[in-house]
């Protein structure tokens, strides 16, 4: 294929690294500009998508991919980042070179206020100070020990925000861990707004502050509309490259997926979510589940088992648990949704034998819903009845229940056990569960999964 590596680099980029180039790009020679024109719609226009000119020189269309790439180079935070990491190793060794001084002394010259990295590279800035002084070089004092002094106030603001930043990402998570909005993460909300609408802070923090912000909005839904309005405010900081990196701009598409499902707008959120798993990165699992989580929502089970199952390799090596148990669970629920029940079943007991501590510690009660759900479908009655005593999972409902508001699921699934062998009355199972979802319906305004409802009211119909 002509222009294969062109049309390869091309198709990996995102919208708002186009939008950014859109922003840089001064072409003068009019084939550039029409290859650059081509490539605009095809990201941005999929509908409109066409192939690239042939009849252009191939050298241009290196060239123009060569300029891209160095100019979301130039900005990307995650870049930076390392360079400062780089800079600061060679200062306290002793090993920087004539021209990587030059490089930094010109980074200090040209510094844009309130950098993403700010905080990081006051610190190396300050590292380099002593470094001159100590061997009694001042020629470039003057311009270093202005920028410590000038900066000096809002190195010290950043680092106490990001020092209080610890302890309220820590109270939101744990919530939104538990689902359930406490005093612990309301008493940051307005601390979180200030600092997202502060100009005068450095980047990371901001983005913190609106990572925080979203997981509050996804506990406690009041806040849906209006952290959805600092996403679309945020466009315009991604589109100047204030925020540019490509791992930062996977982790806006993933989180606005999630408000926007949230907000029950599915196929807006398929949009984010579809750009969210264009890199094979660290998170990458965790934006796939949620992704294939929103095509079943749409009614898409086939699309998203295929897309879980080609994402197998890559589950099997990462070593975040959390990340892997909640993929074991979404390729269990997705094997399900396309009535592949014997398929669920070895795979979860296949990945249970292989991962039970693991799932125990971080994803208990999502594994077993889903696999005994399977077992259900499966009409293997005693098989659940054994799993629910040998995992504690009435137990470990209960004491869920204490922090995590929701429908005793487990408690259900061993009723319908129970009447399925004949231990209790269809009407006492029936009148139990109805009991329970009243109680919890009228007092906290939530429903049960329409999925197990379904598998409730199939299985009572089935009879054995």
């Amino acid at each position: 294929m002509k222009l294969k590596k062109f049309i390869n680099y091309a198709d990996s980029l995102l919208p708002h690294e186009v939008a950014l180039l859109d922003q840089l790009n001064q072409f003068q020679d009019d084939d550039r500009i029409h290859i650059f024109k081509r490539l605009q719609i095809n990201t941005l226009k999929p509908a409109e998508k066409d192939k690239f000119d042939e009849r252009i020189d191939k050298r241009k269309y290196s060239h123009l991919m060569n300029w891209m790439q160095s100019k979301l180079n130039f900005y990307c935070t995650d870049q930076y980042y390392k360079r400062l990491n780089y800079f600061d190793n060679r200062i306290k060794t002793d090993t920087i070179s004539s021209e990587e001084e030059n490089e930094l002394l010109s980074l200090i010259k040209n510094y844009r206020e309130h950098h993403y990295h700010f905080i990081k590279f006051y610190e190396v800035v300050k590292n380099y100070l002593v470094f001159l002084l100590v061997r009694v070089r001042l020629n470039d004092y003057e311009l270093i020990n202005t920028f410590i002094h000038d900066y000096h106030d809002d190195y010290i603001r950043c680092k106490e925000v990001s020092n209080r930043m610890t302890q309220s990402t820590a109270d939101i998570v744990n919530d939104y861990h538990n689902n359930k909005i406490s005093s612990n993460s309301m008493k940051w909300i307005s601390w979180l707004k200030r600092l997202y609408s502060d100009t005068n802070l450095d980047g990371y923090n901001k983005y913190q502050a609106l990572i925080l912000l979203s997981y509050i909005a996804l506990i406690e839904t009041d806040y849906l509309e209006e952290v959805l309005a600092y996403y679309n405010a945020f466009e315009e900081q991604l589109i100047d490259g204030s925020y540019y990196s490509r791992k930062l701009l996977l982790n806006y598409y993933g989180n606005r997926q999630l408000i926007l499902m949230k907000l029950h707008k599915y196929d807006l959120a398929l949009y984010y979510g579809k750009l969210s798993i264009s890199d094979q990165g660290h998170d990458y699992i965790m934006y796939l589940n949620n992704y294939c989580f929103n095509l079943l929502k749409l009614g898409e089970p086939k699309k998203a088992v295929h897309l879980l199952k080609e994402a197998l390799p890559f589950a099997r090596q990462m070593s975040n648990k959390y990340n892997r148990t909640l993929y074991i669970s979404s390729l269990m629920k997705c094997y399900n949704d396309n009535v592949q029940y014997n398929n669920a079943k070895h795979f979860a007991e296949n990945q249970l034998a292989l991962h039970e501590k693991d799932i125990i510690e971080h994803n208990w009660n999502k594994f077993f819903r889903t696999y005994l759900e399977t077992l259900l479908y499966l009409r293997e009655y005693s098989r659940v009845k054994k799993i629910i005593k040998r995992y504690n999972l009435i137990e470990k409902e209960n004491g869920s229940l204490k922090n995590y508001i929701t429908f005793p699921y487990f408690k259900w699934f061993l009723a319908l056990v129970n009447f399925k062998e004949g231990n209790i009355s269809q009407s006492k199972f029936s009148n139990s569960v109805t009991r329970e979802i009243d109680r919890l319906s009228t007092t906290y305004n939530i429903k049960p999964s329409d999925n197990i409802m379904k598998l409730l009211k199939d299985s009572v119909i089935k009879m054995v």
